[in-house]
């Protein structure tokens, strides 16, 4: 089984892992022992991000959010030459009602659960960079075939 959600980055669901907030009054969330953690939001990305936004995390009420925008040319831009500091700017949902700076936003495992619960039994990868920028259909693709296409002459 691939869990393959689209538009949403790995920090997003899992930028604490195995580490959740428990506010009070909401479910707790508690790591089996020996869950190691992944290759995520560190204390200096979260306090010092080189991005105008600092990353924070969503409430079970902001479980549901806007779409980010995943344009090729969009995408280029936020990596921004490889310094990876532009997608609050570029990057983020911009419709009536999005949360500003979404992209930035992360749950834990109070947020999302049921997808926390599964990377306690399941393989993550964490350290799984795309190889390709743009929409749905190329990410598909590649994690399918390992490519995106090859465009011939005529």
């Amino acid at each position: 089984m691939v869990i393959f959600d689209e538009n949403i980055s790995f920090d997003h669901y899992f930028g604490t892992y195995p580490n959740a907030a428990n506010p009070p009054g909401k479910p707790p969330f508690f790591a089996e022992p020996g869950t190691p953690a992944v290759n995520n939001l560190t204390n200096t990305l979260l306090q010092h991000n080189p991005d105008a936004a600092a990353p924070f995390r969503l409430d079970r009420s902001e479980a549901v959010t806007c779409d980010n925008d995943n344009h090729y040319k969009d995408e280029q831009e936020a990596y921004d030459g490889g310094l990876l500091n532009e997608f609050s700017e570029i990057l983020s949902a911009t419709g009536v009602g999005c949360t500003p700076n979404l992209s930035m936003g992360y749950c834990d495992g109070n947020t999302v659960t049921a997808l926390w619960n599964y990377a306690q039994h399941f393989a993550m990868s964490d350290n799984f960079f795309g190889t390709e920028f743009g929409t749905t259909v190329m990410g598909h693709l590649n994690l399918v075939s390992g490519q995106t296409g090859v465009k011939t002459a005529s």
